[in-house]
């Protein structure tokens, strides 16, 4: 069963963005199977800490390509971006300190209404200042 499924909606238009958004989404993904699967403490950990690191790769690139753009809302989305980095690290934190006390279900499902809203409100409203 697949947790995200990638819409063509979803794209904004920026080939390394949509390349982004799609990987973020397939993370998510592999962190559901992992978690219905019954993968360990440690596999699980391994995973958050793969989105961690992805999520803040993933808002250096776009914010890159903010630069140069008349993309009105960049300190906005910046601001974005630096809650929503916080937040993924915290919850990476929590599991690997105790794994028990994070639900993992409750964390999917924020990253799920995150990714596909955010993609779908904020990021959208970027591409065309990306395209041109």
């Amino acid at each position: 069963m697949t947790f995200i499924e990638w819409k063509k909606s979803y794209a904004v238009g920026n080939p390394l963005v949509d390349y982004d958004h799609m990987t973020l989404v397939s993370i998510t993904n592999e962190l559901f199977h992992r978690v219905e699967q019954g993968y360990s403490a440690e596999e699980i950990a391994k995973t958050i800490s793969q989105l961690t690191d992805y999520v803040e790769r993933h808002f250096a690139r776009e914010e890159d390509l903010f630069k140069g753009t008349e993309y009105p809302d960049i300190d906005k989305h910046v601001a974005m971006h630096a809650d929503i980095t916080k937040t993924v690290r915290d919850i990476a934190t929590a599991y690997t300190a105790n794994p028990s006390a994070i639900n993992v279900f409750e964390v999917l499902d924020f990253l799920k209404t995150w990714l596909t809203h955010h993609i779908m409100k904020a990021d959208r409203g970027y591409g065309p200042y990306l395209k041109g």
